[in-house]
């Protein structure tokens, strides 16, 4: 098995046997009464009480039964039960666990939910509700709870751990509940301490931070030394550190451990997860220093990313502590995407590989177009213990998120970081309420953070028909009409493309996308809830038609008010549901202002 394929493992799910004997199903409800009670840990901590509630809460929407949370199980007997936490016979059993680790467990005629600290026991109480209960948490803002007054468990016996140890995706401000149920754990998940906490970044930034720690304001003036040499000259603009100034990492080091000291104090009395990543990575423009020491080290090296190397770990040396779990981190990136020939990184140091500027995101990264950024992936693996990456969801730009195939890549992609070491990955989303299919293409992306391995058509289709009800079957025609244009006119998408780049967004896929749509609103016509979500999905090719109305037009029904008007009253019915109030009224005004300028583009 290769390195990093610590997936979710299936022991068992059935109605079975057990040393030839049957064992029958655990009552856990008959007719909206409650056939056991819930009992939690001795000493459980402040996310295993969580998990306690979290197991009521939804055990008595699911069945209208009211159950109860005991401190302890008195009778030591056959009482039918279901246990939360770890307890000193189960971790004589199965010895100790990961921190992530879960296990869902029938014993007799009790269910074990228990796990490692600080989520595993929370994450047991997740796989139970959503694998064995059918609840769905599709996005922060909508849940499917089934309604079962009578419920059995058959005999389970899982055991599992999230693939990545480092699992984050930029929802924006929404439930950070959703984010813990979701399983991410990372800074932007923003997940409370009695939810498990997070892996946090600390100040000053999560991302470049060279002039964080030396603002060219501050020295620039008396050491223009400690910045880029370009071209003959010193820059304190738009450049790089000169990180190989010999004065340069005992004042960043000094610095990050003021920045270390009053995290920590911070976080203590705010009762929030303590940082334990610290970012030094590079300005987020291009002028790496090309002073002859830099010079001297890049050749050595055959990459700009020896001079970064060779700082980080010589701050992580300089900022090693005993008592507290502390990791820098980096980036590979832009002009320092390629790893060192001889450098690897320390082992108290993390290497965020991102390829923005050389991905096409239409295809996966080891795709022969994308070949720049699979080798730097395959590099890094051999230069580094904590190979991260961070990946993107969208394309940027000034013309939002169109429909973008890229949901299958996205899938491909998790698996082959997973197979090539990578261990921790932060996924960058863009447009919150814009972006080309979020709901859906978040709640995968978050299902394979966990376990990548997944089916992709088994996830879309659960999604889709649990989403969008009867509607499912057509939007799934439509992501495949999707596919296929790109299939048909291949298209280079980067991260900041123009709409002439969306070569696949003819009108024959605007013709059949926008029949396929009309006919999924059709199926959910009658339903209020399901009609909103299927005129989200439909959001972004709306969008797209505007913009290129010249080609959509006659393919979208020919009627530029129509489109017009469905997308405006879309915006304003996720306006009211994802943002607050006096935060709606600046968006609706900007989507006006872009309805009224491709109306004046389209009607002259």
């Amino acid at each position: 098995m290769k390195r990093g394929l610590l997936i979710t493992i299936l022991l068992a799910a059935s109605i079975g046997t057990v040393g030839g004997a049957e064992v029958p199903a655990l009552k856990l409800a008959s007719a909206g009464s409650p056939g056991v009670a819930v009992y939690l840990a001795d000493e459980a901590s402040a996310t295993e009480q969580t998990a306690a509630r979290e197991l009521v809460e939804y055990l008595e929407r699911i069945t209208g039964a009211p159950f109860e949370i005991r401190p302890k199980l008195e009778d030591p007997g056959d009482t039918p039960a279901i246990l939360v936490g770890p307890t000193a016979a189960v971790q004589e059993s199965v010895g100790e666990l990961g921190a992530e680790e879960w296990v869902v467990r029938t014993v007799g005629n009790r269910l074990l939910l228990y796990g490692g600290r600080p989520r595993g026991t929370l994450y047991a109480v997740y796989e139970l509700l959503e694998r064995h209960l059918g609840v769905r948490w599709w996005t922060p803002y909508e849940e499917h709870v089934p309604n079962l007054p009578d419920l059995e468990l058959p005999f389970l016996d899982d055991r599992g751990s999230p693939a990545f140890v480092y699992r984050d995706i930029s929802l924006g401000n929404v439930s950070r509940v959703f984010a813990a149920r979701s399983r991410l754990n990372g800074h932007f998940a923003r997940v409370m301490p009695s939810y498990g906490g997070v892996r946090a970044y600390g100040p000053p930034n999560h991302v470049h931070t060279f002039y964080r720690y030396v603002p060219p304001e501050e020295f620039f003036e008396a050491h223009p030394d400690y910045f880029s040499e370009v071209g003959g000259l010193r820059y304190g603009g738009e450049a790089q550190l000169c990180l190989t100034h010999p004065d340069l990492p005992s004042l960043v080091a000094d610095r990050m451990a003021r920045q270390i000291d009053d995290a920590r104090r911070e976080a203590g009395e705010k009762g929030a997860s303590v940082p334990t990543l610290f970012s030094f990575s590079q300005n987020d423009w291009g002028r790496p220093c090309e002073c002859e020491r830099c010079r001297a080290l890049v050749e050595r090296e055959g990459s700009e990313s020896g001079p970064v190397i060779a700082f980080v770990n010589e701050l992580a040396r300089l900022l090693a502590r005993e008592d507290f779990e502390l990791w820098i981190d980096t980036l590979a990136y832009h002009y320092s995407l390629d790893p060192p020939s001889g450098l690897r990184a320390a082992p108290g140091v993390v290497v965020r590989v991102t390829g923005l500027h050389q991905r096409d995101f239409t295809l996966p990264a080891n795709h022969p177009s994308n070949d720049a950024y699979a080798r730097a992936i395959e590099g890094w693996g051999d230069r580094t213990d904590h190979l991260w990456v961070w990946e993107y969801s969208v394309p940027f730009g000034d013309f939002g998120d169109f429909p973008i195939p890229n949901l299958r890549a996205l899938a491909e992609d998790f698996a082959w970081y997973l197979d090539r070491g990578v261990e921790g990955l932060y996924l960058q989303a863009a447009y919150p309420i814009a972006a080309d299919m979020r709901d859906m293409k978040m709640w995968i992306a978050a299902k394979l953070l966990s376990d990548p391995l997944q089916d992709h058509d088994g996830l879309v289709e659960e999604f889709t028909d649990g989403f969008y009800g009867p509607a499912g079957a057509p939007i799934r025609r439509y992501l495949s009409t999707l596919e296929q244009a790109a299939r048909r006119n291949p298209s280079r998408i980067e991260y900041f493309p123009a709409p002439a780049d969306y070569r696949y967004l003819d009108r024959r896929f605007f013709r059949t996308a926008h029949r396929l749509f009309d006919r999924a609103e059709g199926k959910v016509a009658g339903d209020e809830v399901l009609l909103r979500r299927v005129r989200h999905a439909r959001l972004s090719l709306d969008r797209a038609s505007l913009v290129f109305w010249p080609v959509a037009g006659k393919a979208a029904g020919g009627d530029l008010s129509t489109v017009a008007d469905r997308y405006r009253q879309t915006w304003l019915q996720q306006l009211t549901r994802r943002l607050v109030e006096s935060e709606r009224q600046a968006v609706l005004d900007e989507v006006d202002r872009e309805i009224s300028y491709w109306f004046a583009e389209h009607t002259d």
